[in-house]
């Protein structure tokens, strides 16, 4: 092969690992249906409604790229992020009295600057983790994950 040959073989290469990389790396999101839903709404926005198990503030935004859900309505597990435009306080408070509503009963809080509540509704435990320090609102990091009901666990 000559210099010439090789170089474009290299081209090609190069171009082709690079359609790879960056077709393995696109940012779909996992729960977003591409169809806007009700009274027109991003698709983002409507997603919520995928999770009638849990409330959601009204003025929430959902951040696709930091969330990660499988499964789907009252069996899905995975977490959640979002931004909420209310106080860690408010915020807070939202979640204590609005669980219970969905059946979920409370099993520990702490309620500080990143204030923790941790739930159980059946065979499922649901972490909600809010970050007030955020200059955009607070940061909720809502964790749905099945419970171990397994006999091992009383040692």
């Amino acid at each position: 092969m000559n210099k010439i040959s090789k170089y474009k073989s290299f081209k090609v290469f190069g171009l082709l690992a690079f359609i790879f990389i960056t077709a393995c790396s696109g940012k779909v999101p996992l729960i977003a249906t591409g169809v806007s839903g009700p009274e027109g709404l991003p698709a983002e926005e409507a997603s919520f409604a995928k999770f009638n198990d849990l409330p959601m503030p009204g003025n929430s935004i959902m951040n696709l790229e930091k969330s990660l859900v499988f499964g789907a309505d009252s069996e899905w597990f995975g977490r959640l992020n979002m931004i909420v435009n209310l106080s860690g306080a408010e915020v807070f408070d939202f979640y204590i009295y609005e669980m219970p509503n969905f059946g979920w009963r409370e099993i520990t809080s702490i309620r500080s600057d990143i204030s923790l509540i941790t739930y159980e509704r059946g065979s499922r435990i649901a972490n909600v983790r809010m970050d007030s320090s955020s200059t955009r609102g607070t940061e909720v990091w809502v964790t749905v994950s099945p419970r171990d009901t397994g006999s091992n666990n009383s040692k």
